[in-house]
């Protein structure tokens, strides 16, 4: 009985050691990402700001529109013109400058409708580049919660360095050699399962490991790795699909929840739009599954 109890302790206190170790050495590879993250929030609401400032550009164009047709009704000299508006069917006041003639209020009033809508588009494109940079540096930081030994930080480094996020080290030719391997579990019913740790990998599985047939797992709506299940031709039992959707639940931002949706689909769905970044997909059908983070009784080989 005793035996057993320190046995436990020492797998205990040799988890919590490894955990540590590996915060103090992800340290400085979190604290770029959090970094990258604040700023890259902060532009966000800057650029929604900017959105919302853009809001009123189709009243301009409403009163441009109006005053082309109703102008002629207008006083010499008035400062504001009530016409109605075929739009709502209510009477609409429209602010004159009482200098200008109504063809030439129309005029500015179209300016300024197209001056919005050209910041509208181009602050639209940003906002979603900004948005498309903070789901990918989530996923990274995701990573980096996962990773259990310093091999597994190594493809997160290379990925900040290729996307810019740390520099280049001179002299740093030849890409650092990757030992780090995805998690692999056999299910209950022997199907082998894979659980990528970084974007990298996600990739891999989902694009190299995985053919059509297998099942394609992953957390609804947040950071995660990516869970394959290798069908080899055969039904998965219901059992499976559970044990995946555990892994796809425990390997996730949403690890600490007590249930965690679940997307499951085959492999040939899951598409890569062109140009996106690693282990970024989209899918249109898939199934979904309410499961607790809890791999426990799985078996890892």
């Amino acid at each position: 009985e005793f035996s057993s109890i320190s046995q436990l302790l020492d797998t205990y206190y040799s988890t919590r050691n490894t955990i540590t170790r590996i915060r103090q050495k992800s340290s400085d590879l979190r604290r770029i990402v959090q970094t990258a993250l604040e700023r890259n929030r902060k532009k966000c609401d800057l650029q929604q700001k900017q959105l919302r400032d853009t809001e009123k550009r189709d009243k301009y164009r409403v009163y441009g529109e109006l005053l082309n047709t109703y102008g002629y009704q207008a006083e010499p000299g008035s400062k504001s013109l009530t016409a109605p508006n075929y739009y709502t069917g209510e009477d609409l006041v429209i602010p004159l400058d009482p200098q200008l003639t109504p063809q030439e209020n129309a005029k500015k009033y179209f300016e300024k409708y197209n001056k919005l809508k050209r910041t509208f588009e181009a602050v639209s494109r940003l906002l979603l580049e900004t948005q498309e940079e903070i789901a990918h540096l989530e996923s990274i930081s995701t990573a980096l919660d996962i990773a259990l030994m310093e091999e597994d930080l190594v493809q997160v480094r290379e990925e900040l360095v290729e996307y810019g996020y740390i520099k280049k080290r001179r002299g740093q030719g030849k890409k650092p050699k990757v030992t780090s391997r995805p998690f692999h579990y056999l299910s209950s019913d022997g199907f082998h399962m894979y659980v990528g740790k970084n974007n990298f990998q996600n990739e891999e599985l989902t694009f190299h490991l995985a053919t059509g047939n297998d099942w394609w797992f992953h957390a609804k709506g947040v950071p995660g790795s990516h869970v394959i299940v290798k069908a080899e031709g055969k039904e998965l039992p219901d059992r499976a699909f559970e044990e995946a959707g555990r892994l796809a639940a425990y390997y996730s931002r949403s690890r600490d929840s007590e249930k965690v949706e679940i997307d499951y689909l085959q492999r040939k769905n899951v598409k890569k739009p062109n140009g996106s970044k690693p282990g970024f997909v989209v899918y249109y059908t898939n199934y979904s599954l309410m499961i607790d983070p809890d791999i426990s009784g799985l078996t890892q080989l």
